[in-house]
C-alpha cells in the first residue's frame, strides 16, 4: 500500500511539472496562477498544496530536478575523459545530446520568454566544472597568462551563449556536430575555428 501511495505521489508531482511547463509554451511565468495548473492538471487546490508551497516552489523543483539529472549524465566518467585530445570532447557530447533529447525543455527555459535564474544556474554548472577541472587541462593554473576567473568566465558564457543560438535555430546542428564545433572553439579558439588564425 505505501509503494501504491508513493507511486501517487510521484506520479501526482510529475503531472504538475508536466502541467507547468505546457503552460509556459503558451503564457509567461507571472502570468500562472494555482487555479490555471490545477485546472489544466484536473486536481484541486489542496493535492497541490499537499506537494509544493507554491508555484514558485513547483519551478524550483522542476529546474533543479532536471539540473540534477543533467550533471548525473554529463559527468566526466574517467580521468581520461579530461584531456583535450578528443574532439569532440566526451563530456560535450554527452551535454549536446542531452540537451538535444530536452530540447523543450531548454527552448522554455533560455528562450525569449524563458527563466532568468535557470541560465544562471546552468552557467554555474559550466563554471564549476570548468573550476574543478582546470588543473586537468593545464599543468599549472596559477601561472596562466590570464586570471584563470577570465577564461572560466569566458568558456563558460560562450558556450551557454552558443547553446542558446542553437536552441532559438530549432537545433538545426546534430548535438554531435554543436559537440565537435565547441570542443575545437574551447581548444583552438573562435578565431582558429572561423579561419582567421
Amino acid at each position: 500500500m505505501g509503494n501504491t501511495n508513493d507511486l501517487r505521489v510521484v506520479k501526482t508531482k510529475q503531472l504538475l511539472k508536466e502541467t507547468l511547463l505546457s503552460l509556459l509554451e503558451k503564457i509567461e511565468f507571472e502570468e500562472i496562477t494555482i487555479k490555471k495548473l490545477t485546472e489544466r492538471a484536473q486536481i484541486n487546490r489542496s493535492t497541490f498544496y499537499a506537494h509544493f508551497y507554491d508555484k514558485f516552489d513547483l519551478l524550483e523543483k522542476t529546474i533543479n530536478d532536471e539540473l540534477v539529472s543533467f550533471v548525473e549524465e554529463v559527468a566526466p566518467k574517467s580521468e581520461e575523459e579530461l584531456t583535450l585530445t578528443d574532439i569532440p570532447n566526451p563530456f560535450y557530447l554527452r551535454a549536446t545530446q542531452y540537451i538535444y533529447q530536452h530540447g523543450e525543455f531548454f527552448k522554455l527555459m533560455m528562450g525569449e520568454n524563458g527563466i532568468p535564474s535557470f541560465q544562471q544556474r546552468f552557467l554555474k554548472i559550466i563554471e564549476k566544472y570548468m573550476t574543478e577541472h582546470l588543473g586537468k587541462f593545464h599543468p599549472d593554473p596559477q601561472r596562466m597568462e590570464i586570471p584563470k576567473e577570465l577564461f572560466i568566465y569566458y568558456v563558460a558564457h560562450g558556450y551557454v551563449g552558443v547553446i542558446s543560438y542553437w536552441l532559438e535555430s530549432g537545433m538545426k546542428y546534430s548535438p554531435e556536430y554543436m559537440a565537435e564545433k565547441l570542443s575545437i572553439m574551447t581548444i583552438d579558439g573562435p578565431f582558429s575555428v572561423a579561419g582567421l588564425k
